[in-house]
């Protein structure tokens, strides 16, 4: 049954304004000096803005999630060099909730975030101007009164295109964000935190299928990249596209926890390209392409998740049981957010990395749990 509007207006709420001075890991000759006139990009800044709303502690979701919050963010990024990165504005979605209370009035969190950021210059590091930014923190606070908070947060942030083009050095930064919360609507606070490694009564009266899903998804992407030629990297200069399926058996250890295999199959078009030329009067490159099963990864990983209000997120270690020619990987890592929008469907999005630091590709699909 859908909300009515005097019901949203009684949720729980915040609204909060945070500063983040971060440290830039340099990770590219560009940002080192070479198109900077010596100076190496290592400081950045943002400011952010966020909404977010819990669930009442006597909903189903709120007695299972008491402390979990959920809700959207904008941001302005500076690296404090405008005419080579810009001055990027950001959107994301956002999750959170207390992991501890070390006091009455001081407590330790966590908090996700996934976005898209634009506004950026293309550059040699960056050649896009919309990118992805993903971002984790563990929020240190401080509950002044029951409607206002005060936060240090210990922060990481990854920001890329993902691979969809070339290059895609990114910016990762460690920041230690300070921030100020406003509460509506607060209820009182909850010092019982939830039993997260501890199944609960009615979840340990379910037998061993009642506590099993199966995740199938379809996703698709796009990727741009480089290959092999004559000892030299050709550089792809367009996009190609990308396309699977997954098939995932969880077994959910309580509410919050889940473990199971995955069967991870995927095409990649940008795969063992060969033979590339280069039209000398429209400048276009063009390239020959393997067979399809040169450019299919079938792999197998092990898949773990935590769940909570609307979303759940998700890493998977796998091995591609068959590797063809050498841009294919024998280890990769997927990183998976899922927003469960109406039982059984959700939306996917996901980050593929070759072994565990090298970016591969973007997934963004639709998905059935059954």
């Amino acid at each position: 049954m859908a909300a009515t509007p005097a019901h949203c207006d009684s949720l729980p709420q915040r609204i909060s304004i945070e500063l983040n001075p971060a440290y830039n890991i340099v990770s590219h000759y560009a940002l080192r000096g070479s198109m900077t006139d010596g100076d190496v990009l290592e400081s950045a800044l943002s400011l952010h803005a966020e909404y977010a709303f819990s669930f009442r502690e006597d909903s189903p979701l709120g007695k299972l999630y008491p402390t979990a919050y959920q809700g959207i963010g904008i941001a302005a990024f500076t690296l404090y060099h405008h005419d080579l990165i810009g001055t990027p504005l950001a959107i994301y979605m956002l999750q959170g909730a207390r992991l501890a209370d070390l006091s009455d009035k001081l407590s330790l969190g966590y908090e996700w975030r996934f976005g898209l950021s634009w506004g950026w210059h293309p550059n040699e590091a960056m050649n896009s101007r919309c990118n992805v930014v993903v971002g984790v923190a563990l929020p240190l606070t401080w509950h002044i009164t029951p409607k206002w908070e005060l936060s240090l947060t210990p922060n990481f942030a990854h920001i890329s295109n993902g691979d969809t083009s070339f290059s895609n050095s990114g910016a990762n930064t460690f920041g230690l964000l300070f921030g100020a919360t406003r509460l509506f609507n607060p209820e009182k606070a909850n010092t019982q935190q939830p039993p997260y490694l501890a199944p609960s009564a009615e979840h340990q009266s379910r037998s061993i299928a009642q506590r099993l899903t199966y995740d199938m998804v379809l996703y698709g992407g796009w990727r741009a990249d480089r290959f092999m030629q004559d000892g030299m990297f050709i550089y792809i200069d367009k996009a190609l596209p990308i396309g699977g399926i997954q098939l995932t058996p969880l077994y959910h250890l309580n509410h919050y926890f889940a473990i199971g295999p995955s069967l991870d199959i995927q095409i990649d078009s940008s795969l063992n390209l060969f033979d590339a030329t280069k039209d000398e009067q429209s400048g276009e490159m063009s390239f020959k392409r393997p067979p399809l099963w040169q450019q299919t990864e079938v792999g197998v990983s092990l898949r773990g998740e935590i769940s909570a209000p609307i979303f759940s997120i998700g890493v998977g270690f796998g091995v591609n049981l068959f590797k063809h020619g050498y841009d294919m990987s024998r280890i990769y890592t997927q990183f998976v957010l899922k927003a469960h929008i109406h039982e059984p469907l959700f939306l996917f999005a996901g980050y593929r990395f070759n072994a565990v630091q090298y970016t591969h590709n973007l997934m963004f699909g639709l998905g059935i749990r059954l």
